[in-house]
């Protein structure tokens, strides 16, 4: 928050677009001197930061405060250069976006993960909100509104939009299922992460794969959707199906790994591999 401070000052100093001879020298130097050293003090607790999260997991986390102080510094070096311009033409413009630029960097702090493990949680839910579209999308297939309106003005004119009369009989019937089957998907997922958000102790170093795990267990889902329009490949279907069991034993072995108790998972997770089962049936029949 100093860095912004102390850059609002620089801004309030830099308003106008008076030429270089014009401007307070040492009264500029300083400010500039004291914004480099906030920017400095900013660096060095993110320093401080990164070696006492040195260890084994946290890897995620380190990502995202390295991200956050890369992009602080990017914009802190941009705004001295713009006050530093030669000629005063447009750089009132240019100080007071850099301005803005620092302040947004600064703030980004706040939002950031506090430790390892809310990270990791941060980058599960990031995946599951696109398995939860997948979801959402295929809950309105077959719906009576969706069959009693059809598309109007320029949407019926989108040969990428689907209706429910772009389906026959069996289309439907094996795009409901996999519908159901996304919808397993996403209950299944908060079984997996929501102990995992929970549970302060958990190992991160078990936890990180489990990142990985829920980005190809996203992927897969997005084929499921994406295989449930017509023309359905059946195999494709079941193939895509198969490689998000196999994702989401991934992210169980790493729960149970990082210290999460079987009895807060298995029971959801008995009924998602159901689910699939059925699912693998509907792709095929």
């Amino acid at each position: 928050m100093r860095a912004f401070i102390h850059s609002f000052t620089v801004g309030v100093f830099f308003r106008d677009d008076a030429a270089a001879d014009a401007v307070d020298g040492a009264r500029a130097r300083g400010m500039l001197a004291k914004l480099c050293d906030a920017h400095e003090a900013l660096m060095i607790r993110v320093g401080r930061t990164l070696a006492m999260n040195g260890g084994s997991g946290g890897r995620y986390y380190r990502e995202d405060v390295v991200e956050r102080a890369r992009t602080c510094a990017r914009a802190t070096t941009a705004l001295v250069r713009a006050c530093c311009a030669r000629d005063g033409d447009g750089r009132a413009k240019n100080v007071r976006a850099g301005v803005g630029r620092v302040w947004e960097a600064s703030k980004s702090f706040v939002d950031a993960p506090k430790d390892a493990v809310r990270a990791i949680t941060h980058r599960l839910m990031r995946s599951a909100r696109f398995v939860v579209d997948v979801r959402n999308e295929l809950k309105t297939l077959g719906a009576e509104a969706e069959a009693e309106a059809a598309p109007t003005g320029s949407d019926a004119d989108d040969d990428l939009l689907f209706c429910d009369d772009d389906f026959d009989e069996d289309e439907m019937r094996r795009a409901k299922a996999m519908g159901a089957y996304a919808t397993a998907c996403a209950l299944v997922l908060k079984t997996l992460i929501a102990p995992t958000v929970r549970e302060r102790r958990a190992r991160v170093d078990a936890l990180e794969p489990m990142v990985e795990a829920c980005e190809r267990f996203r992927r897969a889902v997005e084929d499921v959707g994406a295989g449930a329009y017509p023309p359905h490949d059946a195999d494709a279907l079941k193939k895509d199906i198969e490689a998000s069991v196999r994702a989401a034993e991934e992210m169980r072995a790493c729960a149970r790994e990082a210290g999460v108790a079987d009895e807060d998972v298995e029971p959801g997770f008995a009924d998602f591999v159901d689910a699939a089962e059925t699912a693998k049936r509907a792709a095929v029949e």
